[in-house]
């Protein structure tokens, strides 16, 4: 973003601008998305637009910041409510919340259909984050089932495998599988992975058997 914006006539400018970002890519297509068409769509000079972003991939990256906020409010919350549940059922319960936020929003579902192309380091870095600390609060809030033994490389692995296998199947036009069925595999594949770990850290603490001496 060029401009950053700091008094409340700026905020407002560039809420109107995101709006009407997302409205031209619901219309046209993210391929047909050009920085006319969002300052037409918002009733303002393309100057007023070029005050604040340097072109079409700014724009974009901004909506998808936004984006990004509203779906962590949105887990957040559900983690808040399954915060007392086993890996397996706040997983799914975290991944359905996710699937619904994306999938009942066009420009949602349009930029990530897209996301391998767009300027997504940033979001997801943000996303990984800010899902890194909210899985570290869930598992020191049930050590005792989950003793992962290496936690940092554990919450790595299954972020990242949740972001990307997430992404990637929502920018498919015709996936083979439902949606059911891959929040399915992520929750059990994250459940048995944390338990896995706390299983391999309990043997290496078990007391080995006295060898027996044989005359």
């Amino acid at each position: 973003m060029r401009k950053r914006p700091v008094q409340q006539r700026s905020r407002d400018m560039v809420a109107t601008l995101l709006d009407a970002a997302a409205r031209v890519i619901v219309e046209r297509g993210l391929d047909n998305l050009t920085t006319n068409h969002v300052a037409e769509a918002a009733g303002v000079s393309i100057g007023s637009l070029y005050q604040y972003f340097d072109d079409k991939d700014a724009l974009v990256e901004a909506l998808l910041q936004r984006h990004a906020a509203e779906l962590l409010a949105v887990v957040d919350g559900r983690l808040r409510a399954l915060i007392d549940a086993d890996a397996r059922d706040i997983t799914r319960g975290i991944l359905e919340a996710v699937f619904e936020v994306v999938e009942n929003d066009p420009c949602r579902r349009e930029l990530t259909r897209h996301w391998d192309r767009l300027r997504t380091r940033s979001t997801f870095r943000a996303l990984e984050q800010h899902m890194t600390e909210a899985c570290r609060v869930y598992l020191l809030r049930h050590h005792e089932q989950y003793q992962v033994e290496n936690l940092p490389a554990a919450l790595f692995v299954a972020i990242n495998s949740l972001h990307y296998t997430v992404a990637y199947y929502l920018s498919l036009e015709s996936p083979v599988l439902q949606r059911s069925e891959i929040i399915g595999a992520l929750a059990d594949m994250l459940g048995a992975y944390l338990q896995a770990g706390a299983k391999k850290k309990a043997a290496r603490r078990r007391p080995s058997s006295p060898r027996v001496q044989r005359f």
